[in-house]
């Protein structure tokens, strides 16, 4: 266990514990965003989390470790499991994973909790699951293809949805009504009812390595680690794994024809080993714009000094165009308005409780720069909303504690 501790935070960049906001709604924003969460970690290694439907355990898994087990914890609000020396703590899709008292911030991918989503039109068929991972047939040409990478939601300006994969390194659509998606020539590609797992045959690429369960199958394209499933090619890989390796932990580079099949990965044909081999790096992934709690940093370029955490504005998209959130002082809700055009947000209701007035000052700015915004930029887990004329209005933060 302290190896994983190791492998994760001497990549990772230090960050110190956040303090936590009391939630209008922990009934709800106390649970994990799913029971099954691959988290993004920039500058770490990202790890999956699968969380019993009791809420009472947490195991964390890192490719080519030992599974970490954590009973859930007390908290005044989001979600918190740990033991004498692993913490791992969040709120939405954001979280702080600690170990030995250093930290790491890391966000889900992809939407935990839902179900495969299928697409269909122009030749295509698209399957986005729900850790971030897409697999795409395509039957526009002379001859049928497939392919497999990560998707994410990417702003800038309007929302777009972003594949990246091997076959084609990236592909843009625009999500339109809920139920399509439009390509860059025009293609529409509709919602279909029924989710296509697509278990066509792949090259896949990436680092292998024998255990004493089973071969361990890192993906390139995806960075997921599967079991091999035993027979077909499976000797093949761990005969080859076997000549060339110069440990017992050793991962190598292996190109191999395979199907994935009830979670692991069915290697049918053997075709490379590589000893001095390996994966490019993956694109970051961002935060999501929706269900994250951003949390004001700077308003109209300066940053605000409060007296109290709690009175630091903050916001919250939902996947139905309505917002929620904090001037620091009052509680606001509202509707807004996210297409390619941009991001606007309506006129905001708030509480009308009376404030100091540092703090009245400060709830004037934030909501008059709210109203001037017109477009979003996301990077990371920093989000710049900006108004028509491209000045930089509010910089907000995602808050995993």
């Amino acid at each position: 266990m302290r190896r994983l501790a190791v492998l994760i935070l001497l990549a990772a960049t230090a960050a110190q514990a956040q303090s936590q906001t009391p939630s209008a709604d922990p009934a709800t924003r106390g649970q994990p965003p799913g029971l099954q969460v691959m988290y993004a970690c920039p500058g770490g290694t990202d790890f999956s989390a699968a969380f019993t439907k009791e809420g009472d355990l947490a195991t964390i898994r890192v490719p080519g470790q030992p599974e970490v087990e954590l009973p859930r914890l007390s908290s005044g609000s989001g979600f918190a499991y740990g033991d004498s020396y692993y913490e791992l703590r969040g709120r939405g899709r954001e979280a702080t994973l600690m170990a030995g008292g250093r930290s790491m911030r890391c966000h889900a991918i992809g939407r935990p909790g839902e179900p495969p989503r299928t697409y269909q039109g122009g030749g295509l068929t698209i399957t986005l699951f729900p850790d971030g991972i897409f697999r795409l047939r395509d039957r526009s040409g002379a001859s049928e293809t497939v392919d497999l990478g990560q998707w994410a939601q990417e702003v800038d300006g309007g929302v777009r949805l972003v594949l990246r994969g091997g076959v084609a390194p990236r592909r843009v659509f625009r999500e339109a009504n809920g139920d399509k998606l439009v390509a860059e020539n025009g293609d529409e590609l509709q919602h279909s009812a029924t989710a296509d797992p697509i278990d066509d045959h792949f090259r896949l690429a990436g680092l292998y390595r024998d255990t004493q369960t089973g071969g361990l199958f890192t993906e390139c394209l995806t960075g997921r680690t599967f079991e091999l499933a035993p027979g077909g090619a499976e000797p093949d890989l761990e005969r080859a794994w076997t000549d060339a390796t110069p440990s017992k932990v050793a991962q190598l580079y292996v190109e191999f024809v395979g199907r994935f099949v009830s979670g692991e990965v069915q290697a049918e044909r053997f075709l490379s080993l590589k000893r001095d081999g390996g994966c490019p790096p993956l694109a970051p992934r961002n935060s999501a714009l929706r269900d994250t709690e951003w949390r004001v940093l700077e308003i109209d370029g300066e940053r605000p000094v409060y007296d109290d955490f709690r009175q630091r504005p903050r916001l919250r998209l939902d996947d139905d165009g309505k917002f929620s959130g904090s001037t620091g002082c009052n509680a606001l809700s509202g509707s807004y308005q996210l297409d390619p055009e941009g991001l606007r947000f309506e006129p905001a209701a708030t509480t009308l409780a009376a404030c100091l007035p540092t703090l009245a000052a400060a709830e004037k700015r934030f909501l008059d720069a709210l109203s001037a915004v017109r477009q979003a930029q996301l990077a990371g887990t920093t989000l710049d909303l900006t108004d028509g004329a491209g000045k930089r209005r509010l910089r907000l933060e995602a808050r995993g504690r």
